[in-house]
């Protein structure tokens, strides 16, 4: 490290130490599910978040900040998705479809919607100009499935993201620090899920949402049909049982 980063990290850490309102503690935020560490009382700011379907759906945004960087947790509440998209789907068919001559183009997107809520997240991040990707992978906290990147952005300073998706509801837990300073480990690290007692949740095996309890390969697909192609798209489909296990 530069004699100059040396420095700008004794002040950094000499500036945030003498700030007594920033002491770090761990916050129970039980009405959203989670908890995390904030140097002092996060803000709370109610939002509107665009989903990739457009979808205007509502969420909260804890911030904090001290000398050392700025933190935030935003969460966005999926759970009304499903009957928005109904709602759309619903309308679009009663007026026989986008072209008012029949209902094909009236996709209901709401599982698209849910499964890449998370992908759709971390787009935002990957996307920003000037921003430079320096890792990017699959992530779970406490078996809860998502995203982690590590970003360095156009003025230096470096942006660390997880991005998770539990009970309905999409989190996204992300620090941006000065350029030369460690990773904020204190705040990344420590988002974790609690139930309505405050209890922190782990679960046994991956947890995505959508999916069920995570299994490969699996032992049993899922109900399917078969169609002949080559015969016609109107055959009726047969409908086929679950595979017997071992198979």
């Amino acid at each position: 490290m530069r004699l100059t980063q040396v420095v700008q990290a004794v002040l950094l850490i000499g500036a945030a130490g003498s700030v007594s309102a920033q002491e770090w503690a761990t916050h129970k935020l039980i009405e959203d599910g989670f908890r995390a560490n904030f140097p002092g009382e996060p803000t709370v700011e109610s939002v509107t978040y665009e989903s990739e379907f457009g979808l205007q759906l509502p969420g909260r945004v804890y911030r904090a900040a001290d000398a050392l960087g700025e933190y935030s947790t935003t969460v966005v509440d999926y759970r009304g998705s499903k009957q928005i998209h109904d709602e759309r789907s619903s309308r679009c068919r009663a007026a026989n479809g986008a072209n008012q001559l029949d209902g094909d183009s009236c996709q209901n997107s709401w599982e698209q919607e849910i499964i890449g809520a998370t992908d759709h997240a971390a787009a935002k991040f990957l996307t920003q100009e000037g921003v430079k990707v320096t890792q990017y992978g699959m992530y779970f906290i406490d078996r809860i499935m998502g995203r982690h990147m590590q970003l360095t952005n156009a003025d230096g300073s470096r942006t660390y993201a997880g991005i998770h998706q539990h009970l309905g509801r999409l989190y996204i837990h992300q620090a941006t620090v000065p350029a030369g300073m460690p990773e904020p480990i204190l705040f990344m690290q420590s988002l974790a899920w609690v139930n309505e007692e405050g209890l922190a949740i782990r679960y046994l095996s991956l947890y995505s949402e959508g999916y069920g309890e995570w299994e490969f390969p699996r032992s049993e697909r899922p109900p399917f049909r078969l169609r002949d192609m080559d015969v016609s798209l109107e055959r009726p489909a047969e409908r086929m049982p679950p595979t017997p296990p071992g198979r």
